[in-house]
């Protein structure tokens, strides 16, 4: 039982060394690519990475389901339901960004929510983002086959 424990424990604390390491060392390539931005006057490369950056990150909270996924047996499945009713919003919302700089014809008073997403700072889309990313691996599911 002390060794699964201890196992346990070294996989979080490995796991909590990686996520540490990716968000200081994506903080810092976030930095470098506001600082081109402000040179250039090209921000666009800027604000793609602030909006995958979440989403990434996201992805590696959830990583850890699929470990606990691929221990078990059976068939895959996915939950459309919660990929459709829960991803699909925070995926436009982390994207809203990116439509805003894209240089498309669009206006933002067109699009659902527009004029709020665009006014409010980056909140909603880091934390959409990082919903996001979360929610890929928490919506597949492993069904066991029964006899």
């Amino acid at each position: 039982m002390k060794k699964v424990l201890v196992n346990s424990l070294f996989i979080y604390l490995g796991f909590l060394v990686i996520v540490i390491l990716f968000f200081v060392f994506g903080l810092k390539y976030q930095h470098h690519l506001q600082e081109e931005a402000r040179t250039t006057f090209q921000p666009i490369t800027s604000i793609v990475f602030s909006v995958l950056f979440p989403i990434f990150f996201g992805l590696l909270f959830g990583l850890l389901r699929l470990f606990e996924l691929l221990r078990k047996s059976g068939d895959w499945k996915i939950n459309w339901i919660k990929l459709c009713i829960l991803g699909l919003p925070a995926l436009y919302v982390s994207l809203f960004p990116v439509l805003f700089w894209s240089g498309l014809s669009i206006s933002y008073d067109d699009l659902p929510l527009g004029f709020l997403l665009i006014t409010s700072g980056t909140t909603p889309h880091t934390i959409s983002g990082l919903i996001f990313g979360f929610l890929l691996f928490y919506v597949i599911e492993r069904k066991t086959k029964e006899s």
